[in-house]
């Protein structure tokens, strides 16, 4: 894979909860850097079927360039990214796993879901 690859802009949100002091919590998405290069791929065949053991409605890999704070910045696997598409408007992802690097230091994927 290049950096030429990498053809849609996707943009991190972390969540934050706040007390609603009634024992409860309210939930805010804070974006994080805006555009970032990615790849966007649809899951098909044996990776589908393996995607769907983790969880039943992924459905697509999102790879990205290795950053250094990637585990902060995408708060442990619990962010969500908002993928740019040109096509269809802006689309939400929701994380089904956490990154793993592809190559060491190089390249970071992980799968997700599309947000109903």
């Amino acid at each position: 894979m290049t950096v030429g690859d990498l053809i849609h802009r996707i943009t991190i949100e972390t969540r934050t909860e706040t007390s609603d002091g009634h024992d409860g919590f309210t939930e805010t998405w804070t974006a994080g850097p805006s555009r970032i290069a990615a790849l966007v791929r649809s899951l098909a065949g044996r990776d589908l079927e393996r995607a769907h053991q983790i969880d039943p409605r992924a459905s697509h890999e999102l790879t990205l360039r290795f950053w250094q704070a990637y585990d902060t910045d995408l708060d442990g696997g619990r962010a969500r990214v908002i993928w740019h598409d040109a096509v269809t408007g802006d689309r939400t992802l929701e994380l089904v796993e956490p990154p793993r690097e592809v190559s060491l230091r190089e390249w970071l994927a992980m799968v997700v879901r599309e947000q109903l």
